[in-house]
């Protein structure tokens, strides 16, 4: 038994045959059949509901695993983040549990179970010394753009510490505890060869950053008097067709970005 049966494919005139002969052949058989379909996330569950019920499947909704296992349903849906389906024996019960690898078939999709939940600032933390090299240009969170310069141990107060050493205009050092390694992050302007050097104890990167937060008030401004116009106009909301709307987003070949995905899931 295979579950690359089970493929919806919305290029054929009866897209959910496979599918169908798949559940027909499962209730067929001589012992229990139960199947779960699963999905990546309560958005994507949402998704394949819609999928489901344009085959007249209206599978019940679980928390978890055990719970479907549990329960005398035949045919039930729950979020997880098994990558493929697979087939089981449990008791005197055949459970099938069936992905949106199967379901969806050969979409081009890269994982999406990357840590979506990241976003740039966090991508631009030092999560430890070894992403550190000489000479790369660095941004402390108070004293701007600076080079890192290596490490250095001191002793303070009869304590012996390990710093980094951030290198300043006019030759001038920084000296920042390891310990205080979530203040300095990647810079991320321009190449590293034209990256600024700050200069410490001036006004430079505290004007920069009020600067920046002005733009971005402006900017936030500037959207709201956008949105508010919007909604103040009557516009005309079409009819979606759920089984064409699915199409067309797995027709997407590339992984969606975070904001992609919850606009496909809306």
């Amino acid at each position: 038994m295979n579950l690359t049966q089970v493929v919806i494919n919305h290029q054929l005139k009866e897209p959910f045959t496979s599918l169908n002969s798949f559940l027909a052949e499962q209730q067929s058989g001589k012992s229990v059949s139960k199947t779960l379909f699963v999905a990546e996330s309560q958005g994507r569950r949402e998704s394949v509901l819609e999928l489901l019920r344009a085959n007249n499947l209206s599978p019940s909704e679980f928390d978890s695993f055990d719970d479907f296992i549990a329960a005398d349903e035949a045919i039930g849906i729950t979020v997880n983040t098994f990558a493929h389906g697979f087939i089981f024996q449990h008791k005197r019960q055949q459970i099938n549990v069936v992905t949106e690898a199967e379901l969806l078939g050969d979409v081009v999709r890269q994982s999406r179970r990357r840590g979506k939940q990241q976003d740039g600032q966090a991508d631009a933390i030092f999560k430890n010394l070894a992403e550190l090299s000489i000479g790369q240009p660095i941004v402390h969170l108070e004293h701007g753009v600076g080079r890192y310069m290596g490490l250095q141990t001191l002793e303070n107060a009869g304590l012996t510490t390990e710093f980094l050493v951030l290198g300043y205009a006019n030759e001038s050092k920084l000296f920042v505890p390891v310990a205080s390694l979530h203040l300095i992050s990647r810079y991320s302007g321009t190449d590293a060869e034209h990256a600024p050097l700050h200069r410490l104890g001036n006004e430079g990167w505290t004007k920069a950053k009020q600067k920046a937060a002005e733009r971005i008030k402006d900017v936030a401004a500037e959207l709201l008097d956008v949105y508010a116009k919007r909604a103040s106009n009557t516009g005309y909301a079409f009819k979606i067709n759920p089984d064409e709307y699915q199409t067309f987003a797995n027709s997407f070949g590339f992984e969606e970005t975070l904001d992609q995905e919850q606009s496909i899931n809306v």
